[in-house]
């Protein structure tokens, strides 16, 4: 039994990479806390034209468990789609608390509710969301980032490609958790806007450049110079 944990720790090592996330997420939330009060607030026209629809709560919830499964399929199925997701997240989650930090900001779009309301889907919103989030360190918007980083992972991982509809399910749910962070007044337009761009630039750095092969051309480049030096 020993033995059998020692190898199922030894295989899975790799869950190590995991110690960033509750540091980040403290991050975040010690700067909530100290962004209580802010008074830059972020929003565009166009926000006050998009209805409040409760029922959009559910894939915004979902976003949890779209992450939390995902970082675990591909820990166990996709060892370098893992890594490269858990990297997409940590840059674009500390960047975001880079800019929280520097820019303390929230928005004022909040659907006045009173945790009473019959709706199931209304009383989520505001015993759950509302009551747990404050409206503060909205833009870039870390839902929308770290939903299409997740997507993107997914779409790239080998061990999904026979999965078709459970492929097409993460797309989907993707596109509905970016709408319903606008539709349940929890960000701005503009949030999700800064995050599908943050999401655009953490791409290129975690996924277009090849990193070792520009090391390895830099030594290269580096033994080249000392030799001709030593000519």
């Amino acid at each position: 039994m020993i033995m059998k944990i020692k190898e199922f720790l030894l295989k899975y090592k790799h869950a190590a990479y995991l110690i960033y996330y509750p540091i980040v997420v403290l991050w975040f939330k010690s700067l909530e806390m100290r962004n209580v009060s802010v008074t830059n607030w972020i929003w565009a026209p166009i926000d006050y034209k998009i209805p409040f629809v409760a029922v959009f709560v559910v894939p915004y919830m979902l976003w949890f468990a779209f992450m939390a499964v995902s970082i675990a399929f591909l820990g166990f199925r996709d060892k370098p789609e893992y890594f490269k997701l858990l990297t997409s997240i940590y840059i674009g989650m500390t960047i975001c608390c880079i800019i929280y930090f520097l820019y303390p900001h929230g928005q004022p779009l909040r659907e006045p509710l009173t945790g009473n309301e019959k709706s199931v889907f209304d009383w989520l919103v505001a015993n759950v969301i509302y009551a747990n989030d404050t409206p503060t360190n909205c833009a870039p918007s870390i839902h929308v980032a770290n939903s299409i980083f997740t997507t993107i992972a997914l779409q790239r991982s080998k061990a999904i490609k026979k999965y078709k509809l459970l492929l097409i399910g993460a797309h989907l749910l993707n596109l509905l958790i970016i709408a319903s962070t606008m539709f349940i007044k929890q960000h701005s337009v503009i949030d999700a806007i800064l995050g599908v761009a943050l999401a655009a630039v953490v791409y290129l750095l975690v996924y277009a450049i090849d990193w070792r092969g520009q090391y390895e051309s830099f030594l290269e480049r580096r033994a080249k110079r000392k030799s001709m030096q030593t000519a």
